[in-house]
């Protein structure tokens, strides 16, 4: 269990923080649809948007990231880069899953028709710390682009690579260098308000938060990463600009918690 800091305790997972943004209303039209995973959310969810992804509750990184969906009045899934399995009913496939995964508490979340850049889909990472002030700071954003065959974006699961938001916007939406700036600059803005929102969920002093732009240039909030987002994401950019930036943020973090003992 997490604690904000007030005395509330709070479950932790994905289906916990979906629900807290939700709540809010700056942030509501940005989240995907999510449900707890069983049988009957799952074939709700099949019969309204055709596909979905199936998380596990409690991890990262793209670990155990599974893809369904339905064709041909068959049922598919498929693990991040794995092999297609194909049954008759949705009773049949969510009882082969389960015997995957077991009784661990899954989310069941709309499959959002994610822009490409060279055929293959990608989301946004925007990197927030908190400085030497204690007050969140913007240091960075990069694209991640899913592997060949791949249906997660994270980068070493899935085999993808990393390329600048610039380059994505361009290549996929085909977005005018003011149309990009400006996309860049709500997504720091929203960065900003989902950080603020953060404070009355846990104490944190780094998020990395997943946006997603989907093939009508739509912007999705994906995932809310505070466990040690990846800092070297943005060592595979060829400009190491973001990637200096978040270390010396860290530094002055840490500085400030030492001056401050």
């Amino acid at each position: 269990m997490l604690s904000n800091g007030r005395g509330n305790r709070i479950m932790p997972g994905k289906w916990s923080q979906y629900r807290f943004y939700a709540r809010d209303a700056r942030f509501r039209p940005y989240m995907p649809q999510t449900a707890l995973l069983n049988q009957q959310t799952l074939s709700s969810y099949l019969g309204r948007f055709g596909s979905v992804y199936v998380k596990p509750n409690l991890q990262h990184t793209g670990k155990g990231v599974m893809k369904a969906w339905r064709q041909n009045n068959r049922y598919h899934y498929v693990f991040v880069r794995g092999k297609v399995q194909s049954f008759e009913t949705v009773q049949e496939m969510y009882r082969h899953m389960r015997r995957r995964f077991g009784s661990k508490p899954h989310i069941v979340q709309k499959t959002i028709d994610l822009a490409k850049v060279g055929g293959r889909r990608y989301d946004i990472r925007v990197m927030m710390l908190r400085g030497g002030t204690g007050a969140w700071t913007y240091c960075g954003m990069l694209a991640k682009v899913a592997g060949q065959g791949s249906i997660v974006t994270n980068v070493r699961r899935g085999g993808g690579y990393a390329i600048t938001v610039d380059q994505a916007l361009s290549r996929s939406l085909n977005l005018s260098t003011d149309q990009i700036q400006a996309m860049k600059s709500r997504l720091i803005r929203l960065s900003h308000a989902i950080c603020s929102r953060f404070n009355s969920y846990k104490y944190t002093s780094q998020i990395g938060i997943d946006f997603a732009m989907d093939s009508s240039g739509r912007l999705w909030i994906i995932e809310v990463n505070f466990d040690f987002p990846s800092h070297d994401l943005f060592a595979l950019l060829k400009d190491k600009t973001f990637y200096w930036k978040i270390k010396r943020t860290v530094r002055a973090y840490r500085s400030r918690g030492k001056k401050r003992r």
